[in-house]
């Protein structure tokens, strides 16, 4: 399959000597997470949160990509991530942006508004829940968690990629991606991944790296969560008796630092459709 082989085109960027700067405003339950995972996809991460800088760290600095992370929001990070997302618009620099637990609270719904109207979003990748929640449909969501049955994901990612221009992912049972006109749907990954807190985190940091590596973010946005859903289950198959979380948790990031082409062949279950 043609796409297939473009997926393991952009791959191979992850050993490239050529690496991209990636920007991350995150939170700080998952940060270590995340900056490997940028490590592991081949870039190289920078994080800010200061008000100074958060004018010019992106055309000073050469950022190639800035993730916003909203795990761990408050008033003053909120400007910062507005500049920042504003500063990378003004150089063309793709922004991704987690909405995690946005219907937390009154103050995380007014700050997604905010960064959604005064920032261009690339990509957003959310679960159904957070992305109901932005199209202001009533959603079943506690924290980070969602508890929709995901029977409307596929029309609620198209409905919220044509509103506002850009590619929109949901990771659940099925992960969903669309950029309004296409639409692919992975069915990789395993429960397992529930249970390690910021695997959905780490996910936004591997599709911002490879955002990183080319200009086709359609395509980084599948690989990116791709790889996470397959590595769970390469990760899955080591474990023995009595081995828990911690050890899962190991083999995934062991497994995410080492995928090859071939391993994405053998296991990748993903399908793209045109959609009017």
């Amino acid at each position: 399959m043609e796409f297939i082989e473009d997926l393991k085109n952009l791959l191979k960027k992850k050993d490239a000597e050529d690496k991209p700067l990636i920007t991350f405003m995150t939170n700080y339950v998952t940060v270590l997470d995340l900056v490997d995972c940028c490590v592991y996809a081949g870039g190289s991460p920078v994080l800010t949160d200061d008000i100074v800088e958060s004018h010019d760290i992106i055309p000073h600095a050469g950022v190639n990509a800035v993730m916003l992370n909203f795990g761990t929001i408050n008033r003053e990070y909120l400007d910062i991530m507005v500049n920042v997302g504003r500063s990378a618009n003004k150089e063309n620099v793709p922004v991704i942006l987690d909405p995690a637990a946005i219907s937390a609270s009154p103050f995380r719904s007014y700050a997604i508004q905010r960064v959604l109207n005064e920032v261009n979003i690339s990509i957003l990748k959310g679960n159904l829940g957070e992305i109901k929640t932005i199209l202001g449909y009533e959603a079943k969501a506690k924290g980070i968690d969602s508890f929709e049955d995901e029977s409307d994901g596929e029309e609620c990612c198209i409905k919220l990629a044509r509103e506002r221009n850009m590619i929109v992912a949901m990771t659940g049972k099925e992960d969903i991606i669309t950029d309004g006109k296409r639409v692919a749907k992975i069915k990789n990954g395993t429960p397992r991944l529930k249970k390690v807190v910021g695997t959905g985190s780490s996910t936004g940091a591997l599709i911002s790296t490879f955002s990183g590596h080319t200009n086709d973010y359609f395509l980084s946005t599948i690989l990116g969560i791709l790889i996470m859903g397959i590595s769970g289950e390469i990760a899955e198959k080591r474990l023995k008796e009595h081995d828990g979380t911690r050890t899962f948790k190991q083999y995934l990031h062991d497994t995410l630092s080492t995928i090859t082409e071939e391993q994405l062949e053998t296991y990748a279950k993903v399908t793209i459709k045109e959609i009017n």
